[in-house]
């Protein structure tokens, strides 16, 4: 049984980390409000960014196809991906939109200008109580030019009931970028002192930067939500 579907984990989880007044809503559609979800999308004005998530399959005259282990992409785009003079096998960036409305379920996602969070050597999370009112603006700062440089993965909540949470925005960060992210967070809260609405420390987390709660993640699988359900199994079912 995953600890989503397991009854003790999911009231630990809903009580302890997102710590909801009550349980949590019921939630039909992962892929969100449609509505919501293309507002966010419209909040990023189109921004792109640089994945590095791919590899050069076979490199041809003004075109290539270019794979992430899973999906294999024809592009034709000048510039479209760099470095220009890759070989076969190599690592390459590819230029994509930045937001990414269905990666991960009941979150509307957005990548760094210089793509997702680098997960290899351990990562921090951050953790955001945004309103629902504050979300679009905060998915606006994230896509700014001022996020050009780095690389780090937004994730938010996708519906409006599911808002009631301390961790209705997260931010995954690897430790280079980190401090580039504060300082993106840091602006936006002095622009918008009220978009987020504390609601305590969330189990397995410490204070961080800003008065956010923050943790420290293992691997792939603490991406996003994988954390706080990991952790929460973890409680209720032991290690």
């Amino acid at each position: 049984m995953s600890p989503q579907q397991d009854p003790k984990v999911r009231w630990f989880h809903a009580r302890r980390f997102t710590l909801r007044p009550g349980d949590g809503p019921e939630l039909a559609r992962a892929s969100g409000d449609s509505g919501f979800v293309a507002h966010l999308t419209a909040c990023t004005q189109g921004a792109t960014g640089w994945d590095w998530a791919f590899r050069l399959v076979r490199p041809g005259a003004g075109w290539a196809f270019v794979s992430d282990g899973k999906l294999t992409l024809f592009v034709d785009e000048p510039g479209q991906y760099v470095p220009a003079d890759a070989k076969s096998g190599d690592v390459v960036a590819l230029r994509l939109p930045r937001a990414r409305e269905n990666l991960h379920p009941h979150r509307f996602s957005l990548y760094g200008g210089q793509g997702g969070c680098v997960v290899g050597h351990g990562y921090a999370k951050l953790f955001l109580p945004v309103s629902f009112e504050a979300a679009p603006l905060l998915v606006e700062a994230c896509a700014s030019k001022w996020a050009d440089q780095l690389r780090f993965s937004l994730y938010v909540a996708n519906a409006a009931p599911d808002f009631d949470r301390s961790d209705s925005a997260i931010i995954d960060v690897g430790p280079q970028d980190e401090p580039g992210v504060v300082r993106l967070i840091e602006a936006f809260l002095r622009q918008y002192p009220s978009a987020l609405k504390p609601r305590g420390l969330p189990f397995a987390t410490l204070p961080g930067p800003l008065s956010l709660a923050r943790a420290e993640a293992k691997d792939r699988a603490d991406l996003c939500d994988g954390y706080s359900w990991r952790r929460s199994a973890e409680a209720v079912r032991g290690p």
